[in-house]
């Protein structure tokens, strides 16, 4: 029930700011706003999110055949599963589940530039050693009743799959136990609960071939009375259509 807000990295927060918005602001909480009830406009948990609120509900042997159709620049779904395994090697080298993003704000965007740095610091695209932190890339495997499905996951939802920040898991990697440890991490994760995903099929072009890209970009843990309840209702639709079939 608590109420939570987030900065970006060259943002700030202020107190008894002194402007007349914030005094109107201040003015209406003291009077009666702290009495009135909030109405959230994002749902987290079960939900997915905002993102998924005009995400198409599949399982992943849906989801397997749909992204393949899909023709417009991108598509939004929701799946229920769980993670089952974490890309740790490839080609039987270890295969890195962080980079270090460059965090400087892109001229005109008012967006981090998030490209990869160096081992300086040195940002190719701005020119220059800048602000920079970690970042998660990588690929998971999630499963369900039917079928399971490899992910390019991304940050934000990588940290929740996993249930750490980017930071903590260079600094396991880069501790006494090393990637061993970071390893025995995320090996944890694997199957510890349910989750609610928002995955993104978007239509593009590599290299000049044609092909659709499949990612994760959201993902919650599930809510179980809402869940069971879809659930129980997909069940009773089903057990409708049959006895419909037998009229």
């Amino acid at each position: 029930g608590g109420r939570a807000g987030s900065l970006s990295e060259s943002g700030s927060l202020v107190f008894a700011l002194a402007m007349p918005e914030a005094k109107r602001v201040q003015q209406w909480w003291s009077q009666s706003g702290s009495t009135q009830s909030l109405t959230a406009l994002t749902v987290i948990g079960g939900s997915g999110g905002a993102r998924a609120t005009n995400a198409k509900v599949l399982d992943l042997m849906e989801l397997r055949g749909i992204s393949e159709q899909v023709t417009q620049s991108s598509e939004l779904y929701s799946v229920v599963c769980r993670l089952g395994l974490v890309q740790l090697q490839k080609k039987g080298e270890t295969q890195p589940l962080t980079y270090t993003a460059c965090q400087e704000i892109r001229e005109g965007r008012g967006l981090p530039c998030n490209r990869r740095v160096d081992s300086s610091g040195f940002c190719p695209a701005c020119n220059r050693v800048g602000k920079s932190s970690a970042r998660f890339n990588v690929r998971c495997r999630f499963g369900d009743a039917k079928d399971n499905a490899w992910l390019t996951t991304f940050h934000e939802a990588a940290e929740r799959v996993l249930g750490m920040k980017a930071e903590e898991a260079q600094s396991i990697e880069q501790g006494e136990g090393g990637r061993e440890a970071l390893e025995a991490a995320v090996i944890a994760k694997y199957f510890e609960q349910p989750l609610q995903l928002t995955v993104r099929a978007k239509y593009e072009t590599y290299n000049g071939e044609a092909r659709t890209n499949v990612s994760c970009v959201d993902n919650r843990p599930v809510t179980f009375g809402q869940h069971g309840r879809a659930m129980l209702k997909e069940v009773l639709d089903h057990m409708g259509a049959q006895s419909r079939k037998q009229l």
